[in-house]
C-alpha cells in the first residue's frame, strides 16, 4: 500500500502536457510511459525500492514461521538465535554491524534520489 501511495502521489504531480507532447510527437502509451515518465519518476521508484528492500531484509515473523529449515533462515532470525546462545552482549553488537553494513552501503549510494522522491512524492497538485 505504501507504494501504491507514493508512487501514485507523485504521478499526479508530474503534468499531462509531457504526456500530451509526447503523443503529438507521434509516441504511443508505452513509449511515452518508458521514455518520458519513468525517467522523471526515478526519486520515487528509487524511494520505493529501498524502502521494500529494507521491509525484506528485516523480515523477522514471516521467516521466523515459515521457514524450517536452518540454513535458509533470514538474517534477523539468527541474530535472534545468537543473542539467545550467546549470553555476551559484544558477540550480538558485531552481528548487528555486520547485518546493517549493506543496507548504510545502499542508503550512501541512492541518499540524493531518495530525498528528492521523499519530497516530490508528498506534494499535492
Amino acid at each position: 500500500p505504501f507504494t501504491v501511495y507514493l508512487l501514485s502521489g507523485y504521478f499526479r504531480t508530474l503534468a499531462k502536457d509531457y504526456e500530451e507532447a509526447a503523443y503529438v510527437d507521434g509516441a504511443g502509451y508505452w513509449r511515452t510511459m518508458i521514455q518520458v515518465i519513468m525517467p522523471m519518476a526515478k526519486p520515487s521508484i528509487v524511494t520505493v525500492i529501498l524502502f521494500n528492500f529494507l521491509a525484506f531484509w528485516n523480515e523477522y515473523i514471516i521467516s521466523m514461521t515459515l521457514l524450517t529449515k536452518p540454513e535458509i533462515k533470514t538474517l534477523p532470525v539468527g541474530l535472534m538465535n545468537l543473542m539467545a546462545a550467546q549470553k555476551s552482549a559484544v558477540q550480538m553488537y558485531a552481528g548487528l554491524v555486520i547485518v546493517m553494513i549493506p543496507t548504510l552501503i545502499l542508503y550512501i549510494c541512492v541518499q540524493k534520489k531518495l530525498t528528492q522522491g521523499m519530497t516530490l512524492g508528498g506534494l499535492k497538485g
